[in-house]
């Protein structure tokens, strides 16, 4: 597994070198670890593999996660509600994905759902109200 940081850099400057499978991981990795830019990084280097291998599946999933990290990030507070609706929408879709957490293994789409809700935080307005109250 890509788990260091040199081997996560190199894997996204020579993403050719890796499945699409690893690079997906490695991203999963990175965004566990909070190194959100690496991820994303990660991310579309495994999309790109996943398209040209024609794996709609794996890259619906990809995009999930890819969704959550960004949401994670929190570089578009304007966006985060309708884009962690959208996150809601895909796991509705999908039967099975991969965890969040180490080692990633497949768990039902749904109870990833309730768990990852659980973490996002609340839109900006809803925490100006409660820091009022």
């Amino acid at each position: 597994m890509l788990d260091s940081p040199m081997l996560l850099s190199f894997a996204t400057h020579f993403p050719s070198a890796f499945s699409g499978l690893a690079l997906h991981r490695a991203a999963l990795l990175a965004m566990s670890r909070g190194s959100l830019e690496a991820a994303e990084r990660l991310f579309e280097r495994a999309a790109e593999h996943y398209r040209r291998d024609v794996m709609v599946e794996a890259l619906a999933r990809l995009r999930v996660h890819q969704l959550i990290a960004r949401v994670r990030a929190g570089a578009r507070p304007a966006q985060e509600s309708a884009m962690a609706l959208d996150v809601e929408r895909r796991l509705c879709r999908l039967g099975q994905i991969e965890s969040l957490e180490f080692p990633f293994e497949p768990v039902e789409a749904r109870s990833l759902l309730g768990r990852w809700a659980a973490t996002v935080p609340a839109p900006a307005g809803d925490r100006n109200l409660a820091n009022a109250a």
